[in-house]
């Protein structure tokens, strides 16, 4: 799964220009979206957020900045067409040419979400290779493995395969296995 969060800005003095321009940059980011083969059902349109800079305390012989409202949006995206990210990543730019003024990082978060599914294979194998561990251990200490006294699942990791490619996920499991040994 990918969310990505599309942020867009608009300054100026007056509110209806700025909420326009909002209008504009989020059927923009919407079309883009769509056009990078995105459903539409899987994005949401964010609230803006608006900042009066008139409001800041500031020094008395500072002059008031030139734009007096700064006001954010963003259209996120939450989507398992994870494939599709980079590309449109590639192409964001063109949302710049078309009078959309990105902010932030604008970077994507990749979750991967379907853990139950590999879940029993990787406890299995886990405990497959903790049993042959044990093994080893005996064959090297000159005891004999006995039976399984305790064991439990532990836990998972899920970390990016590497910087360049976060939306590949490893899965590693932890557990703890206690055998007996004679």
């Amino acid at each position: 799964m990918a969310v990505w969060t599309v942020s867009y800005v608009a300054t100026g003095n007056d509110l209806e220009a700025i909420n326009r321009k909002l209008s504009d940059s989020t059927k923009a980011v919407v079309t883009f979206l769509k056009g990078a083969g995105f459903n539409e059902k899987d994005m949401a349109v964010q609230p803006p957020a608006l900042h009066d800079a008139s409001m800041e305390p500031r020094e008395k012989d500072v002059p008031p900045p030139p734009e007096r409202f700064r006001a954010e949006q963003s259209v996120l995206l939450r989507t398992a067409e994870v494939d599709l990210i980079k590309p449109a990543l590639a192409s964001a730019s063109t949302l710049m040419v078309n009078g959309v003024l990105l902010t932030g990082g604008c970077q994507p978060n990749y979750v991967y979400n379907q853990l139950n599914e590999i879940k029993p294979t990787m406890i299995q194998e886990a405990t497959k290779n903790a049993r042959i561990a044990a093994e080893q251990f005996s064959r090297d200490s000159q005891t004999r493995l006995g039976k399984l006294r305790n064991a439990s699942q532990g836990w998972f990791q899920v970390e990016n395969r590497d910087v360049a490619t976060p939306e590949r996920k490893m899965v590693r499991v932890v557990v703890d296995v206690d055998y007996e040994i004679n």
